[in-house]
């Protein structure tokens, strides 16, 4: 079967853009000795249209498998909706072949059902498609019923239906990413990474987050060994290419996280990585291991720097434990990064003064501050806003909604545009790093935004 792989993402978000490394590893799970794959990636597309088509004449693909990172870029204050351009992308595919449309990626797995039935493919695969997505392609080719397989959408006379998707307990005998698929020398070039999925599942409970719905609550992690075996393949394959850790949370446990920084090491791997951190789970050993094997900057996952709004929404963590990581990070030289989301339940000018005044003696690399929380389904913050009559019970969210507190309404953007002009390092919105805040040598390393 002749499939092409296309990865819509064009968004250049945060402080710089990883590679699709989910789709990279749904492509390992094909074998090209059965099958020809053509990957097709937007992100440096100047006309997507123009090049999608002129690869569906040239390739003709009988399957199209199409990867949506994101809905949008979870921005009250400057709004970017993908979904448009994506439905555009397979609308495409479908009146310029006859190829078969599958769907999957982050975005989809999040409201898989209402998603199916706006970009109408032919099937959608929620969930990880390294498990599922060869069946189907082994169910396509051979006229077979694929009704049973995890994390299936399909349509049949009843409507839409979606089987529960299943997670990878266990990622031995999986193929190792294709990463040589992607121009990783453009993702560099544009301050971007390169990647590896280090463990799957999140067991906190932060207000906004749809990570244990999306991911499932019980940790998944790959076996160190597995990790440094990785490793050791791209940094061969990725040169110089900073390596970003892909977990919810690259120190939860710390044990683990110590035992991969440890491997590092040990194998003498000349790497520069980087990963989010918990601040609870931060201590002098592993930010000494950390600093040696490697790590040059994290970000640092807080969200705010106010007790209250901490436990509004659900950190766990105290602005003592961020206080305490921040002189450990501060301490070993590793830079960090701190994204702050105000307008929260409850979040009014006392909390946002205290979190600005926690943060004025502090060094972080750039602070990123956000107003408005995108409402995400199945997250805890959805059920305070069904509550309190901001969205309908039925409401899939595939569209942004935000949550903002009547606190902060009419005063907080100039406010906080106002401070952040006072700081060189402090942002509102996505942030404009300076040009030399990482200089050359061997711990160097880019993630300047394009």
């Amino acid at each position: 079967m002749r499939i092409l792989f296309l990865s819509t993402n064009r968004f250049r978000f945060d402080m710089a853009q990883p590679m699709p490394i989910g789709l990279a590893c749904v492509i390992a799970s094909i074998d090209e000795n059965e099958h020809a794959i053509e990957v097709l990636d937007l992100m440096f597309s100047e006309d997507p249209s123009a090049e999608l088509a002129a690869t569906l004449d040239e390739f003709r693909p009988e399957l199209v498998a199409v990867s949506i990172r994101n809905t949008d870029n979870l921005s009250h204050l400057d709004l970017q909706y993908f979904l448009p351009e994506a439905k555009q992308m397979i609308d495409l595919c479908r009146s310029a072949s006859g190829a078969r449309i599958v769907v999957g990626g982050a975005a989809f797995t999040t409201v898989p059902e209402a998603l199916f039935d706006y970009l109408e493919p032919d099937f959608g695969i929620a969930g990880e498609g390294e498990i599922s997505f060869p069946r189907l392609v082994e169910c396509i080719e051979n006229g077979t019923d694929p009704s049973q397989l995890p994390g299936l959408v399909w349509r049949a006379d009843a409507g839409i239906r979606a089987n529960a998707p299943a997670f990878i307990e266990d990622w031995t005998g999986f193929r190792l990413p294709r990463r040589d698929l992607f121009d990783l020398q453009k993702y560099t070039e544009m301050g971007g990474f390169s990647n590896i999925v280090v463990s799957q599942g999140c067991p906190m409970r932060c207000l906004y987050c749809d990570d244990p719905h999306r991911l499932g609550r019980k940790q998944r992690r790959k076996a160190v060994e597995q990790v440094i075996d990785e490793l050791d393949a791209m940094s061969d394959e990725a040169g110089n290419t900073p390596i970003f850790f892909t977990a919810p949370i690259f120190n939860s446990p710390p044990s683990n996280a110590k035992n991969v920084c440890r491997g590092i090491i040990e194998r003498g791997l000349q790497i520069r990585w980087t990963a989010l951190i918990h601040p609870a789970f931060l201590d002098e050993e592993l930010a000494l291991l950390m600093k040696r094997s490697g790590c040059v900057a994290v970000s640092l996952a807080c969200d705010s720097c106010s007790e209250r709004m901490l436990k509004t929404l659900r950190k766990d963590i105290t602005k003592e434990q961020l206080e305490a990581a921040i002189a450990l990070l501060e301490k070993h030289g590793i830079l960090y990064i701190l994204t702050i989301l105000f307008g929260g339940p409850g979040e009014d000018r006392e909390s946002i003064d205290e979190t600005l005044d926690f943060l004025r003696d502090k060094k972080p690399m750039v602070v990123s501050f956000a107003l408005g929380i995108r409402i995400l389904p199945n997250s805890p913050l959805a059920e305070v806003a069904v509550e309190q009559r901001l969205i309908s019970a039925d409401d899939p969210l595939m569209e942004p909604k935000f949550y903002i507190s009547p606190g902060v309404e009419g005063w907080a953007r100039e406010y906080l545009k106002e401070k952040c002009a006072e700081r060189d390092n402090w942002s509102f919105g996505l942030p404009d790093l300076p040009d030399d805040v990482l200089s050359t040598g061997p711990g160097a390393m880019s993630m300047k935004p394009s």
